[in-house]
């Protein structure tokens, strides 16, 4: 009899944990799916819209979607399109939600700017249907728009947003990057201005500058400047077909830019011509419009050999060095790394010397970068002041030698430095002569320090 009770009770608690399950829980789930989808204007996925149609009182634009999945404006003017902004406006069809039905179909549309919409937006899906929403007035208090969907004949209202969302130019939905390019995929590039010519190439992970002059070139710099002209945009269309590029200037341009992208190294060539107002006139070899840029982005393109060759004066990892020499014309420091990775002093005494302020010299070499290149062919150094110079760095790393610093004579606020990595004679910053001007004692622990950090260690 008790387990026959305890089998009903259990059943009980089944049948009642069933009807939570199913009406409160469930159910309820459900019924909010189906209103939500009630109240979406439109049921597709993204990647079945081949084609967007937007027709206003006094223009239509027509992007029909490649292949690939970008876009294309096919009318009225055939180009490449601006793929985030029609995407961004399909994401916003399909995102629509109707909020109130506000009258049935008999209605007189044109109490709701529906029998003249402000936009009609027509979507051609993959398997062939097309799908019609028009955009009326707004409402009253400008939150909503009054709408009517060719499937559904009554008006209804949807945030007026979405009417803000479409009300597009060609401008806004044409491709609008001056100079379309994988920025990771660029070999080489040709900067022309007049007669000087700059020609960098991509060799590993490092830049080479070719001409005028072969040297190492500034990585950081050419990231740079790619990265400006990936990004820029056409301020404004001028002409689509010019007959002729003579008018802009751009037939002999001021400035040119070429890039070679890729394995099979395909060019890309921009051309800066006249200016006009603020601007120039810019014009894109691969494809017919000329177009304005910005006086920051050709401001930004006028680079000079200085500006994109390396400027680095030692090259050498701060970690690997593990001793280090100073000479100067009375007196000479030596310091060498532990094991541990502690500085100790060794020359002219033996003391603790302080990590922080040889990493901080280290740095400070390492950190330095040419004001101006003096000379590739210094020929007497007596010149420059480095036969004698006043400071001689010399760093290692185990027993190589991998930096020797000459410290010269100032020049202003300058300074003639050369290394031994190459021949080339650099002004730079006279701050690295009291950066690496020391006596022993300004290197050293005092006693209290040292027994501190020895404590700390311990």
């Amino acid at each position: 009899m008790k387990f026959k009770t305890t089998a009903i009770l259990a059943g009980v608690l089944v049948a009642l944990g069933l009807y939570v399950w199913l009406y409160e829980i469930r159910r309820p789930a459900e019924m909010k799916k189906q209103k939500e989808a009630e109240q979406r204007v439109f049921l597709f996925s993204k990647e079945e819209v081949k084609r967007l149609t937007l027709i206003y009182p006094d223009k239509k634009i027509v992007c029909a979607k490649k292949p690939e999945g970008d876009w294309r404006l096919i009318y009225p003017i055939e180009t490449e399109g601006d793929k985030d902004a029609i995407d961004r406006i399909v994401s916003n069809l399909k995102g629509a939600k109707a909020e109130q039905v506000v009258a049935d179909s008999g209605a007189d549309l044109s109490e709701f700017g529906l029998l003249y919409p402000n936009v009609k937006v027509y979507l051609d899906l993959e398997e062939g249907s097309t799908d019609t929403l028009l955009l009326g007035d707004r409402s009253p208090t400008g939150d909503f728009v009054f709408a009517q969907k060719s499937s559904r004949p009554q008006v209804f209202t949807l945030r007026s947003w979405l009417l803000s969302s479409l009300e597009k130019t060609v401008y806004d939905l044409r491709d609008k990057r001056v100079l379309a390019f994988d920025k990771a995929k660029v070999k080489k590039l040709e900067l022309a201005q007049g007669r000087e010519r700059i020609v960098c190439t991509q060799m590993g992970h490092q830049w080479q500058m070719e001409k005028p002059l072969k040297t190492k070139a500034d990585k950081n710099e050419i990231e740079r400047l790619l990265s400006r002209l990936k990004n820029a945009k056409a301020k404004k269309f001028v002409e689509e077909k010019p007959k002729s590029l003579k008018k802009y200037r751009l037939h002999k341009p001021q400035l040119e830019i070429t890039l070679w992208v890729g394995e099979n190294k395909a060019r890309k060539l921009l051309r800066i011509g006249d200016k006009k107002g603020e601007d120039y006139y810019a014009w894109d070899e691969s494809r017919s419009p000329v177009f304005l840029v910005g006086a920051d982005l050709v401001k930004q393109l006028r680079r000079t050999p200085f500006d994109l060759r390396d400027k680095t004066v030692a090259e050498f990892e701060v970690n690997d060095i593990n001793k280090v020499q100073l000479i100067y014309p009375d007196s000479t420091l030596v310091c060498i790394k532990d094991t541990s990775g502690n500085w100790l002093l060794n020359q002219p005494v033996e003391r603790r010397a302080k990590n922080w302020k040889i990493r901080g010299m280290l740095w400070d070499i390492k950190g330095l970068k040419a004001q101006q290149f003096v000379t590739e062919e210094p020929g007497r150094l007596s010149k420059y002041g480095l036969d004698k110079p006043q400071i001689i760095a010399r760093l290692w790393k185990d027993e190589n030698s991998v930096v020797e610093l000459l410290v010269g004579k100032k020049k202003g606020d300058l300074v003639y430095v050369k290394t031994e990595q190459r021949p080339t004679v650099f002004l730079v910053n006279d701050s690295i002569v009291k950066n690496l001007s020391f006596k022993w004692k300004d290197i050293v622990e005092k006693a209290s320090e040292s027994g501190e950090a020895e404590e700390k260690k311990e």
